[in-house]
């Protein structure tokens, strides 16, 4: 009898997008860990260049998500919250995944997801200046957003203004992650004639 293998829905949603995104044709691979006790990597995606493999390590951290409020500056239809939680060394980033409904609700729809990707130091930084009005660390913090191209931090801010942090989302943290793996590096030798 074959063990049985169980994912997380938000490491299944990221490994998903991941295998779209960078594919084997290119070199690429999406592994998952088969260990529980890794701890920060949930994720890890290679790249396989004639006699060399790098690879970066993704720690997934799920976010709550809320239907929006109005208030004084903004409304979002959707609000994601996120506790504090330790940005382990391991993780060379960290992936906020949040799952929101869909825009039609009269008939039947599968959730869509937001995701964001954070460098290590980036994730580390944010948490550190989640502060309350009051200059204490602030527990939570949040993104608000309409569409799945926008966010914006609407909590943990210690001013309260909504910075957009739509440049993290996943589909414009792809080229960055391209060339963390080479790639870059890559296509610059095929023009110069080196590889």
């Amino acid at each position: 009898m074959d063990a049985s293998f169980t994912l997380p829905y938000s490491q299944f949603v990221v490994a998903d997008l991941f295998i779209k995104a960078f594919q084997t044709k290119d070199g690429y691979s999406v592994l998952v860990p088969v260990s529980r006790t890794e701890k920060g990597i949930d994720l890890v995606l290679t790249r396989r260049t004639d006699r060399k493999t790098r690879a970066l390590t993704f720690q997934i951290q799920t976010s709550r998500t809320y239907a929006g409020t109005e208030n004084k500056r903004r409304r979002y239809q959707h609000i994601t919250w996120t506790g504090r939680f330790e940005v382990r060394q391991q993780a060379d980033f960290v992936v906020l995944f949040g799952l929101y409904p869909p825009d039609d609700q009269s008939g039947v729809g599968l959730s869509k997801s937001h995701v964001m990707i954070f460098s290590n130091a980036d994730m580390a930084a944010l948490i550190a200046s989640a502060e309350t009005r009051d200059g204490n660390p602030d527990k939570l913090f949040g993104f608000g957003f309409y569409s799945a191209d926008e966010a914006y931090l609407t909590g943990g801010s210690k001013t309260r203004e909504h910075v957009d942090y739509s440049h993290h989302l996943f589909t414009n943290q792809t080229a960055g992650i391209r060339a963390a793996l080479g790639e870059q590096s890559l296509i610059a030798a095929r023009r110069s004639g080196r590889y």
